[in-house]
């Protein structure tokens, strides 16, 4: 696999120190000098990371905010002065890590290096989940975070993305609560899965109150049906 790794305007010596600390892996880096340039490119191609760096907080969080809209690749903020107000505005506005121009250039680039690690870990374990496809009436892209639904875009918080993709893994069959934890979310059975999968139905299904994708099977769990039927959940 070639990962794609977008660089917008970063300090010539963090991009030396990143080409040196991702020598032997796979990569094409990608850089440009302009947040127009780089909304582009996010908006046709898939990357897995991106390292970015903005004169303005505003710009940079208005950037990121567009940014989830499309990809849930690790998103690392360069601020030329770090300062705990504009680090949590840039984590909150979807940054993943937050470092500082003036940061040792060592030490900023292995918190790069340790979130690209991760993030390639994870998706080398879902290895099947980068190419798109579609059950039913609905598309999705994992690499581009996209979703539609009979032809309309919907947009989707990051659980609820994952909700879905992990419905449309398994189509027609009876997930329990416990199963969808693990499989979608990777983690112990919490009491959150009806919460979600009550925001998922209200964003792809005509009527949520009479689910025709997503089936309740009672004191069971739920299941996928991908196609609108007249056979809805009362």
């Amino acid at each position: 696999m070639r990962y794609q790794i977008l660089l917008l305007d970063i300090p010539d010596e963090l991009h030396h120190a990143l080409e040196h600390r991702f020598q032997g892996i796979n990569i094409n880096f990608i850089t440009v000098s302009t947040c127009r340039s780089a909304t582009h490119l996010c908006a046709e191609r898939p990357f897995h990371l991106a390292v970015l760096h903005f004169s303005e907080i505003a710009l940079c969080n208005e950037f990121l905010i567009d940014l989830r809209h499309t990809s849930y690749a690790p998103a690392i903020t360069v601020l030329d002065q770090y300062n705990v107000k504009d680090a949590c505005s840039a984590l909150q506005s979807g940054a993943d890590v937050c470092v500082g121009a003036k940061w040792p250039v060592d030490l900023a680039a292995d918190h790069i290096m340790a979130q690209f690690r991760r993030y390639a870990a994870y998706t080398h374990d879902k290895g099947t989940q980068a190419r798109d496809f579609q059950v039913g009436d609905i598309y999705i892209d994992p690499s581009r975070c996209v979703v539609r639904v009979k032809e309309r875009s919907v947009r989707l918080r990051p659980r609820e993305f994952a909700l879905l993709l992990y419905f449309m893994e398994h189509p027609n069959r009876v997930l329990t609560p416990k199963q969808i934890c693990r499989g979608a979310w990777r983690m112990d059975y919490a009491q959150s899965v009806g919460r979600s999968v009550h925001e998922l139905r209200k964003q792809i299904e005509a009527n949520p109150a009479q689910s025709c994708y997503i089936k309740t099977v009672y004191r069971m769990g739920y299941r996928f049906a991908g196609y609108s039927s007249e056979t809805c959940d009362n």
